[in-house]
């Protein structure tokens, strides 16, 4: 065998080895060092979490109602785009440009109310270029939590242009499912007037309507020689009772849900003309007149439950809440929407002038209004205030008073007061109601819409509201009548 006959056939001796589809001559050991030196294919963390960050800015527009636009894979300094719609699907032609920056841990300088975030100085000239809005949106997706920036809007005031730190406030800047609003207010070059309709935010309305829950079975008319009440009560304290307002009179009848033939009423009506009515002949009666001398019994029945710590005044047309003795700052607890909570139903105000001082009294008061609709009766209430000059008396500067106290007084203010009278009015039967003859009341009527309006954005649009809601009110107001 020639040399060159050996060589192949030594050559043909030695084993091929295959790897990754490439034959190759070698042995093991130089196999194993060569797998030693690869690595799994991996999904990189930063990857990870940035595409974390993008995923909850797309589920918030989407709360929204708005559309989500990736870019892709090829973006260089925009990772989306918002297209905005209105409440009812309506496409508002309005777009956001938006760069999404996802963090894992706390904020640079993150503390309560907010926190910065540095940017590059060639993102930001990228970033002003755009004439379409850019937004730059800071997230945490471990806790849900993103914040936003109109990066033209930020720029524009002079104080931020010599900084490249864009400072984010946890309360304005929070991007969330309400945020339609500000995104097209705050970020949007939109021309005033772009109807937004409702903005969609569920939201739970708590009426003043109170409705009545249980009735009396029976409802009794009598004729009766009286044309007043003095003379009804005077009766019954003859007789040991009080009388109360359980009654009215009507063409020289008198009409009650107690029975006439019981107590003192023998002796102001005539028995043999008395006459027993089942309740909902008069309750759900369609004749006009009878229906509003039902209302007109209720609204008596109202005076009992409410004696004698509110008072029916006349010349007010309201309920109204009496004075303590002595004659001082009178707090009351009553039931609010979560617990139990206090309220000042009769408040003394008191200054001095050139050495003198003046006093005047507030008492809560409210005005009622029977109504009956879908075949349910409900007591509105409507609350108000009576100044006094000496808890009796009303207070010749009363309508200027009440007119300042309307101006600075907010919502929530006159729910705590619809709350306060509803919780007296629930209370099982009245003071001086008999077993079973008592009116009750249920919870007030509430209403679940789907749009509602944020407080958050009404105060952002008018500061002066949040500043009245906020600050407690001060008397100077209430003084510069009674000087």
């Amino acid at each position: 065998m020639s040399d060159g006959s050996v060589a192949v056939w030594q050559a043909c001796r030695t084993p091929l080895l295959r790897y990754d589809g490439i034959v190759s001559p070698g042995g093991g050991e130089s196999l194993a060092r060569s797998r030693a030196r690869q690595r799994p294919k991996q999904l990189s963390k930063t990857s990870l979490l940035g595409q974390k960050g993008i995923a909850l800015i797309e589920q918030i527009v989407l709360d929204m109602g708005c559309r989500w636009n990736a870019s892709g894979p090829l973006e260089v300094g925009i990772d989306g785009e918002i297209e905005l719609f209105d409440a009812q699907g309506n496409a508002l032609s309005k777009f956001l440009l938006v760069q999404s920056k996802a963090h894992e841990g706390p904020f640079l300088r993150e503390h309560e109310h907010g926190f910065e975030y540095p940017c590059e100085a060639r993102d930001v000239e990228y970033w002003l270029k755009f004439e379409t809005p850019v937004l730059l949106v800071v997230s945490r997706p471990a806790t849900r939590e993103a914040y936003w920036i109109c990066i033209q809007r930020y720029y524009r005031e002079a104080k931020n242009r010599r900084t490249r730190v864009v400072r984010f406030d946890k309360a304005r800047n929070r991007l969330a499912k309400n945020s339609l609003v500000d995104l097209l207010g705050d970020s949007s070059s939109a021309e005033p007037g772009v109807p937004l309709g409702p903005v969609p935010h569920e939201e739970r309305l708590i009426s003043n309507l109170l409705p009545i829950t249980a009735l009396p079975r029976f409802i009794f008319v009598a004729e009766t020689s009286h044309r007043h009440r003095p003379p009804i009560w005077e009766a019954h304290r003859a007789k040991g009772g009080r009388g109360g307002n359980r009654f009215i009179l009507k063409n020289k009848r008198v009409i009650s849900f107690e029975d006439l033939e019981d107590g003192a009423w023998p002796a102001v009506c005539d028995v043999g003309t008395i006459e027993k009515f089942d309740t909902p002949e008069w309750s759900e009666s369609i004749d006009p007149e009878r229906s509003k001398q039902f209302a007109e019994l209720l609204e008596a029945t109202v005076r009992d439950k409410l004696y004698p710590t509110a008072r029916y005044w006349k010349q007010l047309d309201a309920f109204v809440w009496s004075a303590p003795a002595p004659l001082d700052t009178q707090g009351v607890h009553y039931s609010n929407l979560k617990r139990m909570s206090r309220i000042s139903a009769f408040t003394k105000y008191e200054k001095e002038y050139d050495g003198e001082s003046r006093v005047i009294y507030r008492h809560m008061a409210f005005r009622s209004r029977f109504r009956r609709l879908e075949g349910t009766w409900f007591l509105e209430i409507t609350p108000t205030y009576a100044f006094t000059r000496d808890g009796r008396e009303l207070h010749r500067f009363h309508s200027q008073a009440l007119a300042g106290i309307k101006r600075w007084e907010g919502n929530r203010a006159v729910l705590s007061e619809v709350l306060f009278w509803a919780d007296r009015l629930q209370r099982s039967g009245g003071l001086f109601e008999p077993p079973g003859a008592a009116v009750l009341f249920g919870d007030l009527k509430e209403i679940k819409v789907p749009y509602g309006i944020l407080d958050s954005l009404w105060r952002k649009s008018d500061p002066a509201s949040e500043a009245l809601e906020a600050s407690p009110p001060q008397t100077d107001w209430l003084f510069d009548h009674v000087r």
